[in-house]
């Protein structure tokens, strides 16, 4: 017959489970979920950092969040670390979380979520206790569609408590499996619980039964595709170790197998748990530019997300020129609306508004350009660095319109941003003396 601890011993451990269970495995089990109210960084994510050429937010925080991207943003670089497994209780390491590099499109205004799992902890309570595994660390659309994903280390799986007894077992590293526990035809050690994939859990590790009837519990598979890879098992008190758990299908870690146990003075051995097995990583098929980069087993620690998003620049410079056509019968002045783009980057769009003398109108507007009373508003397409974009209209003159005829165009919008204010303004003036005789600049 199995030696077993007193009901009032195994009642207060499975108490002592349940509490760290509830809090632990509250990021590990959570699915992808859309967040309601939007902002620049809001949950785990810390204020963004603006530099002259970048826009940098950081989530570090465990928990769910989201931000906004950044205006002009059109694409960003993501960099996630999944979250390491935690130890077990004699000290055996969990696995460790991966690092996944992704440019991501992005839309200027969107709102992204972040999931920000923690590091697993070791399930206090009993030193052949093992450690969970690491929570998910996720970015998600708006609607929940999860974009990128970095797996998760599985735990360790816990020691053999007896004499002699064996170390736990270390929890599988984001996509590989955890390592069975090490036992003897006594005290067995179970098996490492499988690495999760892109299309499924890892498998649950199996329990050494050692000839024990009833044997202990194998390992659960882990879920797919993005709840937690599992909790750990109750020890029962048996001498072999329990199975650890898969990893899930992406995102978190197993966790590790409790390890045998024997109380009776000089008794059997004990055989170790088997670790959680890793979860795996996931880069969403709307992810485009640079192959992005996956590296399993980079990150013992802190889960997190950083998200750097260039700030794109292109300096508009508005010159605006003027020629007369004089003469009896029509006479007119052209006035020319000229939009340099001085770089960096290509403009995407501009628009220049031109100021027209009092009582003045405009005819002969080319495409893209309006008028309304005493003003001709040009829009512009695209204008690559270093190029500029041109267009005229003319103003027609008249017996009235001796004297200074001043024309002044100003850049009223522009895409990327503006870093120069100081040239988005100019001014042609032309002198009229009268229909027939005129000077431009």
């Amino acid at each position: 017959m199995l030696p077993t601890a007193p009901p009032h011993l195994r009642i207060s451990r499975m108490r002592r489970h349940l509490g760290v269970l509830a809090g632990s495995s509250a990021l590990l089990g959570g699915a992808l979920v859309a967040l309601a109210s939007p902002a620049s960084a809001d949950g785990v994510c810390a204020a963004p950092v603006v530099t002259d050429t970048t826009t940098t937010i950081t989530c570090t925080a465990a928990g769910t969040g989201s931000l906004t991207v950044p205006a002009d943003a059109t694409a960003g670089q993501v960099t996630l670390l999944g979250a390491g497994g935690g130890p077990s209780a004699d000290g055996v390491p969990g696995g460790k979380g991966a690092r996944v590099e992704a440019t991501l499109a992005v839309t200027p205004g969107a709102t992204l979520n972040v999931i920000v799992g923690s590091q697993g902890v070791t399930v206090p309570g009993y030193p052949g206790d093992g450690g969970t595994g690491g929570g998910l660390v996720a970015v998600t659309a708006s609607d929940g569609t999860p974009l990128l994903t970095a797996g998760s280390g599985g735990g360790a799986g816990g020691g053999g408590i007896a004499t002699p007894s064996f170390p736990g077992s270390p929890g599988g590293d984001s996509g590989s499996p955890g390592s069975a526990g090490a036992g003897d035809s006594v005290g067995g050690g179970g098996g490492g619980g499988g690495a999760g994939t892109a299309t499924a859990g890892g498998a649950g590790g199996t329990a050494a039964s050692a000839g024990q009837t009833p044997g202990p519990s194998a390992g659960n598979p882990g879920s797919w595709p993005n709840a937690g890879g599992g909790v750990p098992s109750f020890n029962i008190y048996y001498n072999a170790g329990l199975g650890g758990y898969g990893g899930a299908g992406y995102g978190s870690g197993g966790a590790g197998g409790g390890g045998g146990v024997n109380f009776i003075p000089g008794g059997q051995t004990g055989g170790a748990g088997g670790g959680g097995g890793g979860g795996s990583s996931l880069v969403s098929g709307t992810v485009p530019g640079s192959p992005s980069t996956v590296t399993d087993g980079v990150n013992a620690g802190d889960g997190s997300i950083v998200f750097t998003f260039a700030n794109p620049k292109a300096d508009i410079g508005v010159d605006v020129t003027a020629q007369p056509h004089l003469g009896i019968l029509v006479p007119y002045l052209t006035y020319t609306l000229t939009a340099h783009n001085t770089g960096p980057d290509a403009v995407a769009s501009a628009t220049v508004t031109a100021s027209l003398p009092t009582g003045a109108s405009a005819t002969d507007l080319p495409t893209g350009c309006t008028t309304s009373t005493g003003t001709v508003t040009c829009a512009y397409g695209a204008i690559p660095n270093g190029t500029s974009a041109a267009k005229s209209f003319r103003v027609p003159l008249s017996l009235l319109s001796l004297g200074h005829v001043s024309v002044t165009g100003t850049r009223t919008a522009s895409a990327p941003n503006d870093p120069n204010a100081a040239n988005d303004t100019a001014t042609a003036t032309c002198t009229v003396v009268s229909v027939i005789l005129a000077t431009c600049p």
